[in-house]
């Protein structure tokens, strides 16, 4: 657990090898949460997980401007929270970059990657589009009746096989979230739209989808599968938009995968450069 100040904001986070990050050749995974949440939307043993793949690398959660335990106010843009994004990882001297995103997430690591910042090594996408357009009764609701509207997301936002506990905790923590923060979320998704311009990232991207995900369905990550060349798609069964939680070890099984494979490019690469033809 640590912090970092960015500006007049505390930022919160935590993760795994925080020591190890800032190597020349070090690469981290930076976890970005969706709209409302923190780093607790992630599943409780990813770091783990993820040191069971690789010890080396590193893992950041971090809790986005007035979410969790950062202090400061939510944006009202995606390109807001890329800046936001751009600023934590050039203040932590990190060398290489991969963004996780999930939902608004996964729109500010797409936001990031159009940039094409020198310490991108790749994305993971979750739950996410190059468009995303959010229900009315959601983007109005949560200004109208913040309780009521948060139960219409948990309703929304989990497979069939996620279990009561699941969703009263989602719903809790929802509820712990600024109502005027939330909604900001869910402006800054409702107006994100980059469908014209996906194309252009090239960057390795893994692309995991929820079969039974009505808030951004597999149609929105088939899309960003056709647009992103060098891309790899995973649609996991009987999840929903919370996949990561709901199905977190068909989760962590594409992200180990990916992770193994990108680093067997990176080394590849790295040799090319060392014996030249």
């Amino acid at each position: 657990m640590a912090r970092i100040q960015i500006g007049p904001e505390s930022i919160y986070y935590t993760g795994h090898n925080l020591s190890c990050s800032r190597g020349k050749t070090a690469t981290a995974i930076v976890f970005i949460h969706g709209s409302g949440g923190s780093h607790k939307s992630w599943p409780v043993r990813l770091r783990s997980n993820i040191k069971e793949a690789d010890r080396s690398r590193s893992v950041y959660l971090l809790d986005l401007p007035g979410h969790g335990r950062s202090t400061g106010r939510g944006r009202r843009s995606i390109k807001a929270y890329a800046d936001f994004i751009d600023d934590f990882v050039t203040t932590l001297s990190l060398p290489h970059v991969i963004l996780a995103g999930h939902s608004l997430g996964g729109a500010i690591a797409l936001q990031s990657a159009l940039r094409q910042p020198p310490w991108l090594a790749g994305l993971i996408l979750a739950g996410t589009g190059a468009r995303l357009r959010v229900h009315p009764d959601i983007l109005n609701g949560v200004r109208r009746d913040y309780a009521d509207t948060v139960d219409l997301i948990c309703q929304w936002a989990f497979g069939p096989d996620a279990s009561m506990a699941l969703i009263d905790g989602s719903r809790k923590a929802l509820l712990e979230t600024d109502p005027d923060v939330t909604w900001g979320d869910f402006s800054a998704c409702n107006a994100f739209d980059v469908v014209s311009r996906v194309g252009e990232i090239n960057c390795p991207a893994l692309i995991v989808s929820g079969a039974d995900d009505h808030l951004t369905p597999p149609r929105y990550g088939a899309l960003l599968n056709e647009k992103i060349k060098n891309s790899q798609y995973r649609l996991i069964q009987r999840a929903g938009h919370m996949m990561a939680i709901e199905k977190p070890e068909a989760f962590m099984a594409g992200i180990k995968i990916f992770l193994s494979e990108l680093s067997r490019s990176i080394e590849k690469d790295a040799g090319k450069k060392r014996h030249p033809m």
